[in-house]
């Protein structure tokens, strides 16, 4: 089976997540072909719109690590991932056409930034969003140029890295990571009638506004991308970082995992 699937139906380029009941985690193989996916969307001239989606709850649960722990930076597929996955988000951010991306379920760490980079993001209720890398000792460095005041408040973002918390659909919503949270039953009718708007749109003005908009933001995103790239090589060059995923493959926690028993009754003395 493989891991993406793309079909063109009348003139909406359908990018389907083929790997739901793995969590469609993201591989150097996964990867290629969803660049390859994207890039001949962009080229077909029928295509008016791209739609991204899963084939099943699970949107995205981010990079595959069963290769990190094992073998250095650089070296196996692992080490191509970070490139291929970077490249990716730009083609989404970078896509002459509108990219809509519909999630039903899970995304967590790289899935994120996939979500980010896109124009449109329709949610159902049952979505959820974590950033989880802090966990494993790492920040997620290659999401970060796509939502660091792209999509987020600089400090909404610290907030979410360092907390690793896990939002819910409307949550999402409420701090703009999500567009629209439509309940499950109308999901369908609803993503039909935004597509047709979009279809009603001039595609050179989509162009334009994709175009326009992104220099607006400035010439942040490819120095910003350069950084994430050193961060992430900088990380994964660290032994505790590398044996922490390792034990995470393994089923155990990392060893900064620590218990929290406060001997103050309240924190916030100001609740009561």
């Amino acid at each position: 089976m493989e891991p993406i699937r793309l079909e063109n139906d009348s003139g909406l380029a359908l990018i389907t997540l083929n790997d739901s009941s793995n969590g469609n985690t993201l591989t150097a193989h996964s990867l290629t072909a969803l660049a390859q996916a994207l890039t001949d969307a962009v080229h077909d001239d029928s295509v008016r719109a791209i739609l991204l989606r899963s084939d099943g709850p699970a949107f995205c649960t981010g990079m595959s690590l069963s290769d990190a722990g094992a073998k250095p930076l650089g070296t196996g597929e692992f080490g191509n991932t970070i490139s291929l996955y970077c490249e990716c988000l730009l083609k989404i951010y970078r896509a002459p056409k509108p990219v809509v991306c519909c999630i039903t379920g899970d995304v967590k760490a790289g899935g994120v930034g996939l979500v980010s980079a896109c124009d449109i993001v329709v949610a159902s209720p049952g979505a959820t969003f974590q950033l989880s890398e802090i966990f494993l000792g790492m920040i997620p460095a290659n999401v970060l140029p796509f939502l660091f005041s792209l999509r987020l408040a600089p400090q909404t973002v610290r907030y979410l890295v360092l907390t690793g918390k896990k939002l819910s659909a409307q949550e999402a919503l409420a701090i703009q990571l999500v567009n629209e949270v439509v309940p499950a039953e109308t999901l369908e009718r609803d993503l039909r009638a935004l597509i047709k708007g979009l279809f009603r749109a001039s595609p050179k003005a989509v162009a334009r506004a994709k175009q326009f908009t992104g220099m607006l933001y400035g010439e942040k995103m490819d120095p910003s991308i350069e950084l994430a790239k050193n961060s992430f090589t900088e990380m994964m060059r660290e032994p505790e970082i590398t044996k922490a995923i390792s034990d995470f493959n393994d089923g155990y926690s990392p060893s900064w995992f620590s218990p929290f028993s406060p001997k103050n009754s309240l924190l916030c003395k100001g609740a009561v």
